[in-house]
This record gives C-alpha cells, sequence and structure tokens, in this order.
C-alpha cells in the first residue's frame, strides 16, 4: 500500500511540474490502477442483475385466462450507445511556433521518442538541444491571445507553458451493454416438489388394549417417515396424528391405550419435511382384554389350518411360529426370518403333508409338500393381503385382499373380484368350491360374494350379529361357515351347525373357523392360542 501511494504522489507532482517522469515501477503502478479501475467500471454493472421495472415491458393491465402474467415475455427497450462529445481544438495559426494542440493527444502511458526531463521554465520550451525555442501565442480574430498549452509532441521536451495548465481531455466512459434474457416463470425453472407415495397398511394386529400397525414402504419412496392416524368410524380419522410431531421410523407402531372390544380404524401417512402423502388404506382392529397364553405360542395366535385327514393342526402366530397337534409336524416356519410384512395366514396342503404361510405383502412361503406357485408381492396391492386358499388338488391358490382384488395361481382360475366397487365392505376372508372351481368372498359384516359358486346367503336381513373375522367352506364345497369375535357361527349351504348353542364368551376374540375334513365338524381358534372342538377331535391347544 505504502508503495503504491509513494508512486502515485510521484505522478501526481510530475502533473504539477514538481519532479521528473516516474520511473517504471511507478508506471507500473499507475497502468495497474488504472486497469484495476476499468475492470470495476465494466464487471460491476454487468453484474448486477436486471430489474424486471427498469429492463421489462410492464404487464398488461388485463390477462388472458390461462396464462400465467409472470411466465409473459419480457421486452427489452431498444438502447442507443451515448457518444462523448469531441473536444474542442483551439484554432491555430500558421505562424506559430507552437506545436498544434491537436497533434498528440494527451497520454501519460504512450511512451516518447523523446525522453526529456521535466523542467520549470516560466516562458519558454526548451527542445532536445537544450536551447530555448520562441514561444507565439496564436491569436484569435477578435485580437485576443490564445493561451491554450501545446500539447506534447515527439520533438519537444516537456517545460511549464505559458499560461494556464492544460487538462488533459477525459476518454469517454464506455457504454455497456447488458444483455438480457427471457425468464420464464419459476415453476419452469424449478423441479416442483410433490408429496412421497402412500404406503401399504398391511394389517393391525389386536393385543391387550393396543393394536400394532404395520405398513409396507413403496419402491423409490422418498419418505423420511410415517404418520399414524386413528378413527372410530370408516373414513373418519382424526386429523392429529398418533405418533405426535415426530414421524415414526420404521414400517411399524404400537398403538397403545385402547378401549377393549372398540374397533378402531387406521391409516397411515408418509412424510418427507413438510410434505404429507394422501391417506393409505385403511385398516381395524378390535383390541382385548388381558389374557393367559395357553400351551407354546406366545404371540397372538390368528391362524389354523388342518391336516388333509383331519387328524391333526397347525396354529401360528404373526411372526410365522407354528405349533403342530395332533398328526401334524412342524416343517418349518418364518419365525426366524425378517419379514417385510406380518403373517396373516396358514394353509394346508389338502393332498400332501405340507403348508403354506403367507404375509400381508402377498409373501407366500411353502414348507413340507406344499409347492410355491407365486405371490401377489410381486404386484402393486392396493391393499394387504388377508386370505389364501388352495385349488382341491393343492397345485394352485389364490390370494385376496382387504378391497376384495383376486390374485390367482398355478390351476387356480380367476372367477372376478370385488377391487374397484364403490362401497364394498373390507374383504377379511375367502372359501373356495371345490364343486365349481369358483369361490366366496366374505365381509366383515358377513356379507357374501359368490364368483363362479353358488349364492347361499346370508341376506341383508339375516347378517350375523357382530363382525365376522373368518370364513370355512366344507369338504363337498357346497357350503360354508361363518364365525364372529365373539364365536358365534353361522351355518349355510351343506353346512351343519355343531354349536355352540349358548354363547361362547371366550377368553380372548376368535379369530378363525377350520373345518375338519374327517368328520365335518368344525375348530374355532382363540388369540390366546384356545382351541374350541364342534364335532371334531380335539389335539391340543397353543
Amino acid at each position: 500500500m505504502n508503495n503504491w501511494l509513494q508512486a502515485m504522489k510521484q505522478w501526481s507532482q510530475w502533473l504539477l511540474g514538481e519532479a521528473p517522469l516516474p520511473d517504471g515501477r511507478s508506471k507500473a503502478m499507475l497502468a495497474g490502477t488504472v486497469a484495476a479501475a476499468a475492470v470495476i467500471a465494466v464487471g460491476v454493472p454487468a453484474a448486477i442483475p436486471s430489474s424486471p421495472s427498469a429492463n421489462a415491458a410492464p404487464p398488461p393491465s388485463t390477462s388472458t385466462p390461462g396464462n400465467d402474467a409472470s411466465s409473459s415475455s419480457f421486452t427489452v427497450p431498444t438502447t442507443t450507445p451515448v457518444s462523448a462529445t469531441p473536444p474542442v481544438i483551439a484554432p491555430v495559426d500558421p505562424t506559430s511556433t507552437v506545436p498544434p494542440s491537436s497533434s498528440v493527444a494527451f497520454d501519460p502511458f504512450v511512451k516518447r521518442k523523446g525522453n526529456g526531463t521535466k523542467k520549470k521554465a516560466a516562458s519558454s520550451w526548451v527542445t532536445k538541444d537544450g536551447t530555448a525555442a520562441p514561444v507565439s501565442a496564436p491569436v484569435d480574430s477578435s485580437g485576443s491571445t490564445d493561451t491554450t498549452a501545446p500539447t506534447v509532441n515527439d520533438n519537444w521536451d516537456v517545460a511549464t507553458p505559458p499560461g494556464p495548465r492544460p487538462t488533459p481531455p477525459v476518454a469517454p466512459r464506455p457504454v455497456v451493454t447488458i444483455p438480457l434474457f427471457h425468464v420464464g416463470a419459476v415453476s419452469n425453472l424449478v423441479a416442483p416438489v410433490t408429496p412421497p407415495p402412500a404406503p401399504l397398511v398391511t394389517g393391525a394386529a389386536a393385543f391387550i388394549d393396543s393394536a400394532l400397525v404395520s405398513w409396507q414402504e413403496p419402491v423409490d419412496s422418498t419418505a423420511l417417515g410415517y404418520d399414524v392416524f386413528v378413527g372410530f368410524a370408516p373414513g373418519m380419522e382424526f386429523p392429529i396424528a398418533l405418533n405426535g410431531s415426530a414421524p415414526v421410523v420404521g414400517s411399524s407402531y404400537l398403538v397403545t391405550g385402547l378401549t377393549a372390544g372398540q374397533t378402531y380404524y387406521f391409516t397411515v401417512r408418509a412424510r418427507t419435511g413438510l410434505l404429507a402423502s394422501s391417506a393409505s388404506n385403511e385398516v381395524s382392529a378390535i383390541p382385548f382384554d388381558g389374557y393367559t397364553p395357553i400351551g407354546q405360542l406366545l404371540g397372538p395366535v390368528i391362524s389354523m389350518a388342518s391336516t388333509a385327514d383331519g387328524t391333526g393342526y397347525w396354529l401360528t402366530t404373526a411372526t410365522g411360529a407354528v405349533s403342530p397337534h395332533g398328526s401334524a409336524t412342524d416343517l418349518g416356519s418364518t419365525a426366524s426370518e425378517q419379514l417385510a410384512a406380518p403373517i396373516v395366514k396358514i394353509v394346508a396342503d389338502p393332498k400332501g403333508v405340507g403348508y403354506w404361510e403367507v404375509a400381508a405383502d402377498g409373501g407366500v412361503f411353502a414348507y413340507g409338500s406344499a409347492t410355491f406357485e407365486g405371490a401377489a408381492s410381486t404386484e402393486k396391492l392396493n391393499s394387504p393381503i388377508v386370505d389364501m386358499v388352495p385349488t382341491a388338488d393343492g397345485k394352485g391358490y389364490w390370494q385376496v385382499a382387504a378391497d376384495g382384488g383376486v390374485f390367482a395361481y398355478g390351476d387356480a382360475a380367476f372367477a372376478g373380484s370385488l377391487a374397484g366397487t364403490p362401497g364394498a365392505q373390507p374383504t377379511i376372508a375367502m372359501a373356495a368350491d371345490s364343486a365349481s372351481g369358483g369361490y366366496w368372498l366374505v365381509a366383515s359384516d358377513g356379507t357374501v360374494s359368490a364368483f363362479n359358486a353358488p349364492v347361499m346367503g346370508p341376506t341383508v336381513d339375516d347378517l350375523p350379529t357382530g363382525p365376522v373375522v373368518s370364513i370355512a367352506a366344507t369338504a363337498s364345497g357346497k357350503g360354508f361357515w361363518e364365525v364372529t369375535r365373539s364365536g358365534s357361527v353361522y351355518a349355510y349351504g351343506d353346512a351343519a351347525f355343531q354349536g355352540p348353542i349358548a354363547p361362547l364368551a371366550p377368553a380372548a376374540p376368535v379369530t378363525a373357523v377350520t373345518a375338519d375334513p374327517a368328520t365335518g365338524g368344525y375348530w374355532l381358534l382363540s388369540v390366546d392360542g384356545g382351541v374350541f372342538a364342534y364335532g371334531a377331535s380335539f389335539f391340543g391347544a397353543g
């Protein structure tokens, strides 16, 4: 900084005639200073963003429907460059020995042929040989003397001229033209932020005064967490998330503090920052009072399957843990596996010694003689899988989702579904008609929809009392039983009612009814592992 100040001082003294021409270092300092000033003069205006009010034509007073005013084209006004006023040249007397003022423009940065030094002289110019040259000021037509100082040329050393010191001409400031570009609406420049897709809720497992809500994350989801909502009626979930302001990280949430016997409805929304997805599919659960597990299964027991000859059965939990009874043997389970969705059903091979475990996401796990024929887990489901039923020969099966969608695999024939049916109640189970190759779908209110199967009931006037939780077809395929959560059984077609005569009032809610292929009777299963045999043999519980 001191060197720069010293160089500027030398140039000031030279301009005042008080010092010789500065050295090369000072010239470099001055050249750098002028160059920096030029860059700033040109660059700063170019870097300042243009304002629409200064560079754009005002928008029209009226707008055409469907057009966004923010996306209208800008009008760039015509820019006329401003030319600098040429300097006024003093008249030149042909007889004068003073160099004409227009011979050389004053520029301290141009190297002169005559490398003289600045000398003090009051009234004369000094030539290169050191002799004084006479000075004659030109006289204008009015008779006044022109005291304009001569401009430096290559034949003169610079000295103090007579009269006022000349003012160097100022170079005109360059006109900087800043190009303007059309700028569209912001929405065209920034990618729109879209909410994440809704998850697939795979179930709400009922527990003691609580329910475990589980869901499956969509493929390529951007969700950072999930919110769980509850209501007392279908489609009437409260707007406040049960998990509060902190989203749930994971695929399940245990809802506590519920009332036993009350039906609760749940939905889940995915969340990314402040954006939330639409509501997921709806699931329900009915919590129950405390109970003591019966047998070796500790979790709620959710499904039961009979062996092909009716001499035994298997029980399973939502984790896939299997408990065999009678002639049934443990052929394997998903209990030790990390499941994407809970197990909802165990299904026996009707012609062999084996079974399938079915998960809410459509996953199928085959053990023993049961063969894998396909799974709905490869489909984009709108609702969780709630049941699976094999064909008569065991070489195929159907899966049904809560929205009534049916998926057929192996030699199972698709006969129709309730998917997309307006006002349809959620499907909770399925039964196959072995005689026709069709099937029945049952809703929680007991309504049965037949597909390539005979209509046997119930009618709208004699629907079961209480929510239906399961259905089972007879061995002939010409009838079926429905069972409610409290253990009430309703028989249709050739299905024989075997009991209970009085209300069952189990210690824990009933979750399934299973037909005995040997006797024509059936078993009822409760979540505590209890087994109730009606016209069938009892082989154990839990």
